[in-house]
């Protein structure tokens, strides 16, 4: 992001953090756990699977980063939220 901007390094992370909120680092770790819940709670692969697919090449940094996060680990984030995926969209009706 920063070589794309063609500033400074601190002068782009200052100004990506007066217009997000967030630093450049919590920003990409913002949108990969919001892909990574996507994934579990539509699918059934492995956490490490997930993890990976979201950029985490450890994924027990990826299990402690989600839920630190998020507040559940992946595991029951997925059967909290994965079962009330499938039950909402198992009472929708068929077209």
């Amino acid at each position: 992001m920063v070589r794309r901007s063609a500033l400074p390094e601190r002068t782009f992370a200052r100004r990506f953090q007066k217009a997000t909120g967030l630093s450049p680092l919590e920003y990409v770790h913002t949108l990969r756990l919001e892909e990574a819940k996507q994934m579990l709670e539509a699918g059934e692969e492995a956490i490490e699977v997930v993890a990976e697919a979201v950029g985490y090449q450890d994924p027990g940094f990826f299990s402690r980063l989600f839920k630190r996060k998020v507040g559940l680990s992946p595991l029951h984030y997925r059967r909290r939220f994965g079962s009330m995926r499938r039950m909402l969209q198992s009472d929708r009706p068929r077209a």
